[in-house]
């Protein structure tokens, strides 16, 4: 008597089947990983009571910190900036910015935006057509009078890791796709640069230093 249809599979069907199998529960496991959000991914809503005002004086005291006049020379000082004024910037000002003035780079697709800050560095996280994208980044400091460059350190979509390049440089914008060096000309023609930072829960510690003239 011949035996059942299933014991008479051949063994390259076998290993077809079983193949399928994986390539079926790899694909779901990948796409759990791409679903699941880090524990602390709640952006800041626009219209959160209170979050406007925090965000306006993030802007001013950041404009007040980088404008002062300090004396000649190059003049170094520290800022502490907490990543819970930066959602409430995030959340309710940059809308309006992005409003205000189209011209501004925006990729498609990404609604609400978040950071968040530990010992290792900061993340900024985007809700991006439903997947929640994080990309970590660090500070390198500078030498020699160098600024320090910001450099993106990892990315993933949700807890699936993703390289660096295609999510960076391609989705978001392509100059953070290298390290980038913490400068920027004031409007009196004084140099504003970062030049080393400290990381904490919830929180960066940066170094700056305002130069007059060349250096």
């Amino acid at each position: 008597m011949s035996g059942s249809p299933a014991g008479r599979r051949a063994p390259w069907q076998r290993r077809a089947f079983l193949g399928t199998l994986a390539a079926v529960a790899l694909a779901a496991g990948l796409a759990a990983l791409a679903r699941r959000v880090p524990a602390w991914w709640a952006p800041t809503a626009r219209d959160a009571p209170g979050a406007l005002d925090t965000a306006r004086a993030l802007e001013q005291g950041i404009a007040s910190e980088s404008t002062r006049v300090r004396g000649p020379g190059a003049q170094a000082w520290t800022v502490r900036v907490r990543a819970a004024d930066v959602n409430a910037w995030l959340g309710a000002r940059l809308p309006q910015w992005l409003e205000h003035d189209r011209s501004l780079p925006w990729p498609g697709g990404v609604k609400a935006v978040q950071a968040a800050a530990d010992p290792d560095g900061f993340a900024l996280a985007a809700d991006w057509n439903g997947f929640v994208v994080v990309t970590r980044w660090t500070i390198d400091a500078g030498e020699g009078g160098a600024p320090a460059t910001l450099r993106a350190a990892g990315t993933s979509v949700g807890s699936l890791p993703v390289p660096l390049a295609g999510s960076v440089g391609g989705w978001f914008v392509p100059e953070l796709a290298r390290p980038l060096p913490l400068e920027t000309r004031l409007g009196d023609g004084r140099t504003l640069r970062v030049t080393g930072a400290e990381f904490l829960d919830g929180e960066v510690i940066l170094d700056c230093e305002t130069v007059v003239g060349a250096r």
